[in-house]
């Protein structure tokens, strides 16, 4: 729970003044950094920057909340972790990496807390899902995201930001019909990565096909093989268009706004999230810190989510 600052001295940077701690037998939720990228894109480059963006962003956020019982880091005991310790990024460092997190997700779930993260790239997904498959063995996925993150690999040890789910479908880390990927496209269509996330046994719900659908009828379309079941639940932030979310790894035309975007979210309530991650807010293309901004809301709609379950 926040608490107020008194005397001469506070902590480092922490989500919405949160106290800074590793205790997380006494907590529900732990926020966690996890400061790294594949460096993979030929020009944006920076996610590894995101938690910290996120972090300051997230103190506006704070001021918004106009009724503190609406509050939901007053519902819950959410504390900061700070980061993975690791440093930098880059596809010869990603298994170090991965073996860092894992360790990090697994120590937070051990002690009946749930972990919230910041990213960082989407290659973050995948040492986050081989830790919480070994506490949830029925594991499901809901990954909002343009993309599916599930493209042919190279050879068999290739990890980068665009495998992270083949890796998960080959491993046998998570229960791969009942997860949806939602709000796949592309700048002129989508069709060829579509079909290779369905063969690896994913459901994918593309956004054209959302777009026009009432809220109701879209959640419940996403939710159906979702009940009952514990779910990671995984966002990506260029799920958003564009023109409200620019400061991502890999921006995609054609996204929800804002509001569609967190309409949809909320809807998602009621679920049994059991772990969430908010990745790809890449801040060197982030104008006026708009994609920090909306993705530390989204953190706070997840939290909400967490305590609603």
């Amino acid at each position: 729970m926040r608490t107020e600052r008194e005397g001469l001295f506070v902590s480092p940077l922490s989500f919405a003044r949160l106290p800074f701690s590793q205790d997380f037998q006494h907590a529900d939720i732990a926020i966690l950094g996890l400061p790294f990228d594949c460096g993979s894109h030929p020009t944006r480059l920076g996610a590894r920057l995101g938690p910290n963006a996120i972090r300051e962003q997230s103190v506006l956020s704070l001021e918004l909340i106009e009724d503190a019982r609406n509050d939901p880091l007053q519902k819950q005991s959410v504390i900061d972790a700070g980061d993975v310790n690791f440093s930098g990024g880059g596809l010869s460092a990603i298994n170090e990496f991965y073996a860092r997190t894992e360790q990090a997700i697994t120590s937070i779930l051990d002690n009946n807390c749930t972990p919230v993260s910041l990213g960082g790239d989407g290659a973050v997904f995948l040492p986050q899902i081989r830790s919480v498959h070994q506490k949830f063995s029925d594991i499901t996925v809901l990954h909002f995201d343009a993309h599916t993150d599930c493209y042919p690999l190279r050879s068999n040890d290739h990890f980068d930001n665009a495998t992270p789910f083949t890796h998960a479908a080959n491993e046998g880390v998570l229960d791969i019909a009942n997860s949806v990927h939602v709000g796949t496209r592309a700048p002129v269509n989508a069709d060829k990565s579509i079909a290779f996330t369905e063969q690896m046994g994913y459901r994918v719900l593309p956004w054209a096909k959302l777009a026009h659908m009432p809220v109701e009828q879209a959640s419940t379309l996403i939710r159906s093989s979702l009940e009952g079941r514990p779910v990671y639940l995984c966002f990506d932030m260029d799920f958003f268009d564009p023109s409200a979310a620019p400061g991502v790894a890999t921006p995609t035309p054609g996204g929800p706004t804002t509001f569609e975007g967190l309409t949809l979210l909320r809807a998602m309530k009621g679920l049994n999230i059991v772990a969430c991650d908010i990745n790809t807010v890449s801040p060197p293309y982030d104008i006026n810190g708009i994609t920090a901004q909306l993705a530390a809301a989204i953190v706070l709609e997840c939290i909400s989510l967490i305590d609603a379950r």
